[in-house]
């Protein structure tokens, strides 16, 4: 019995790589992770042999479970989700005006991505100082946020200015990086 849920929980990993480079490799059929062999499994397996220069048998050895793996951390490494970026220490955190820190500085780099999206946001700057068009860059942010306007870079201003980073630079990089798929020498796909 326990081979059994091993061997489901096996086939629900296999589906699970194979359905996500499916998104890449527009050859490979979308899967559900039943964790059933089924004919689309098998389908998927034979592409993806036949596509990465392994004998194409429907068998997942030991070669063919390698080979989808690595594609698959390739996959996830190139086109997945970035690791989040830890910035601020844990705990209370602030840079108030006149002092530098590296936090600041990264601020800095997203306002500037901002401003490009956002008139409201004053001129880059990269100095690591709390001062000039980046502390009235926090204070706008804040009020906008309806924090507490002290100009400084704590643990709410940060939350929030990631926030808009995300809201109007990342999605528009996403929406403009929407890209053809392509096959696995490299080359696009029809």
């Amino acid at each position: 019995m326990k081979r059994d849920s091993n061997t489901a929980a096996s086939i629900r990993d296999l589906q699970h790589m194979l359905d996500r480079l499916s998104q890449r490799y527009s050859q490979l059929p979308r899967l559900v992770e039943t964790g059933i062999f089924d004919e689309l499994t098998l389908e998927a397996v034979m592409i993806f042999q036949r596509d990465f220069g392994l004998p194409v048998t429907g068998v997942v050895d030991h070669d063919s479970w390698y080979a989808i793996v690595d594609a698959y951390r390739d996959d996830l490494l190139h086109y997945g989700a970035p690791s989040p970026l830890l910035v601020l220490p844990d705990g209370e955190f602030s840079t108030g005006a006149g002092e530098s820190s590296e936090p600041v500085r990264i601020a800095q780099a997203l306002f500037c991505a901002l401003s490009a999206s956002l008139v409201n946001f004053g001129p880059c700057e990269s100095d690591l100082i709390n001062q000039g068009t980046t502390q009235e860059n926090l204070l706008l942010l804040q009020r906008l946020a309806g924090l507490p306007e002290t100009g400084n870079l704590d643990r709410a201003s940060w939350e929030y200015l990631t926030r808009l980073y995300h809201a109007y630079v990342v999605r528009d990089a996403r929406s403009a990086h929407d890209g053809p798929a392509v096959s696995p020498a490299g080359g696009d796909l029809p």
